[in-house]
C-alpha cells in the first residue's frame, strides 16, 4: 500500500475535477482522461489505483481532503466506482 503523504496527494487530484460536480459520478469521465490517463502528477494508472485502495481501507475523512461539499460516502463511492475503472485499464485486480 502508498504511504499516507503518497495517496492523500493522489486522491486530492482525483476529487478536484469532481469537487463542483453535483454528483460527483458525472465526472467520473472527465477525471479518468484527464487525472489518470494524463498522468496527473507524474503518476501511473497503477499508482492511481494503489492510491484508491490505500484511502479506501484507511479510516481518514476523505471529503475533508479538499475543500467540497460531497459527503463521505459519496466520495468514497465515487473512489470505488473510478477502482473499478482504473482496474479495467490496467488490466489486474490486486498489487
Amino acid at each position: 500500500m502508498a504511504t499516507t503523504d503518497t495517496w492523500t496527494g493522489h486522491i486530492r487530484a482525483l476529487m478536484y475535477g469532481i469537487q463542483f460536480e453535483k454528483n460527483p459520478l458525472d465526472g467520473l469521465d472527465r477525471v479518468l482522461q484527464q487525472v489518470v490517463q494524463a498522468g496527473a502528477l507524474s503518476a501511473t494508472p497503477t499508482q492511481y489505483l494503489m492510491s484508491i485502495r490505500s484511502a479506501l481501507a484507511s479510516e481518514t475523512s476523505l471529503a475533508e481532503l479538499i475543500p467540497q461539499e460531497h459527503s463521505e460516502e459519496a466520495i468514497r463511492r465515487y473512489l470505488e466506482e473510478l477502482e473499478h475503472r482504473i482496474q479495467a485499464i490496467v488490466g489486474c485486480d490486486s498489487f
